[in-house]
């Protein structure tokens, strides 16, 4: 667990950060190293070191399609619950195997923030089905798991009226293989302004000594390294397209699909492969809406 970061005066920002009886303390700030160092141990001097993580490996994953495949995923499964709320919930989990910092961390981020954004709405999934009036709420997110041993999986979620639930899934597992596809199909502009809006946003939220010591505490503690971070824009500028629509192929072409609904009678979703011969143009900037960052 993270504690708030300390401001211990003259400049000193600490994030302590314990977890699984391991304990770090990074410090950011205008500070004398020997005064900061003093004061660290003063305060929180008790703890023991963390071990490397298995992070940079990558986790299980399906196996690629070739090159020049017809983009395609296979629904593995369909769970559908009864609720009784007005809302229906879609939990799409795509069987990605994702480890926390393994080379694959970059082209996902892409892949990611080219379906729904990044700390942002925006992207194929929420552009479209937003767009088209269809749910609430959708994102897509890769939540990596601790190792290879107990990996994480990429995820997409919507909310929406349980009248449209089949189309909603429809329009994210097509907009999902979308990543698959070729340039035209996934718009090598909006590529190259995801890998932008990624960086931006990225030096946005670590602006203060405050966010870059709790950064630096986690990125430690996950076996990354303290400064693993500084280097996560130029690796997330130098991902070409190839790496994406690869990644796509590898860790996005199966996964189970879950559904939350007051009316369970309406879903209509079934398992099995789908594939895509072609993709809709999708608009990435309605009704003049501007999501360059520069």
């Amino acid at each position: 667990m993270t504690a708030a970061p300390v401001q211990l005066g003259g400049g000193l920002t600490v994030s302590p950060l314990g977890f699984g009886g391991m304990a770090l303390t990074p410090v950011y700030g205008d500070v004398d190293p020997a005064e900061a160092e003093k004061i660290v141990r003063q305060f929180f001097g008790k703890g023991t070191k963390p071990t490397s993580a298995d992070a940079m490996t990558a986790g299980p994953g399906p196996k690629a399609a070739g090159e020049g495949a017809t983009p395609s995923i296979v629904v593995d499964r369909v769970a559908v619950n009864k609720t009784e709320q007005a809302l229906a919930g879609i939990v799409i989990g795509f069987k990605a195997g994702t480890v926390i910092g393994e080379p694959a961390t970059f082209p996902l981020a892409v892949a990611d923030t080219m379906a729904s954004g990044y700390t942002y709405p925006t992207g194929y999934l929420f552009d479209t089905l937003r767009g088209e009036g269809l749910v609430y709420v959708v994102d897509a997110q890769n939540v990596p798991g601790r190792s290879k041993d107990l990996p994480g999986t990429f995820m997409v979620y919507a909310g929406c009226d349980p009248k449209n639930v089949n189309k909603v899934v429809d329009l994210i597992l097509l907009n999902i293989a979308r990543e698959q596809g070729t340039d035209r199909d996934v718009n090598t502009d909006w590529f190259k302004r995801s890998k932008e809006l990624i960086v931006v946003a990225e030096a946005m939220e670590n602006e203060t000594p405050a966010a870059q010591a709790q950064q630096a505490a986690l990125d430690e503690l996950y076996g990354l390294g303290y400064d693993w971070h500084r280097t996560f824009a130029d690796k997330i500028r130098a991902v070409p397209l190839a790496d994406v629509r690869n990644i796509a192929r590898e860790r996005l072409n199966a996964c189970v699909v879950t559904i939350s609904t007051p009316a369970p009678e309406l879903v209509k979703v079934e398992k099995g492969r789908r594939e895509y011969k072609s993709f809709p143009p999708v608009d990435l900037t309605p009704r003049g809406v501007q999501h360059d960052t520069h």
